[in-house]
């Protein structure tokens, strides 16, 4: 019989304003985060790279993770607390 060797996960733990990278399953923990709060949305119908629903309200009561079952790519999201809340933010999944 042979083991299937379970993926390791890395925490990431990306800026609040910053575009981050990681692998399906990692926790994400957030850093920056205003006293305030911050709201992560979806960016239109685009996919949707966590495991929460959109939006995610931070500090979040749950653990964040990168979706599990992305395909590689760059996945687009929303930061409200960023001076620039039109422009995207993207997590690259390996």
């Amino acid at each position: 019989m042979t083991q299937t060797k379970s993926p390791v996960l890395t925490t990431r733990t990306p800026s609040m304003c910053g575009n981050f990278s990681g692998d399906p399953g990692d926790p994400v923990e957030w850093q920056g985060i205003p006293s305030n709060g911050c709201t992560i949305s979806q960016d239109g119908s685009k996919t949707w790279p966590f495991n929460l629903a959109s939006p995610i309200t931070l500090p979040a009561p749950s653990t964040i993770t990168i979706k599990s079952g992305l395909s590689s790519g760059t996945y687009y999201f929303l930061v409200s607390c960023c001076t620039s809340d039109s422009a995207p933010h993207t997590v690259d999944v390996g």
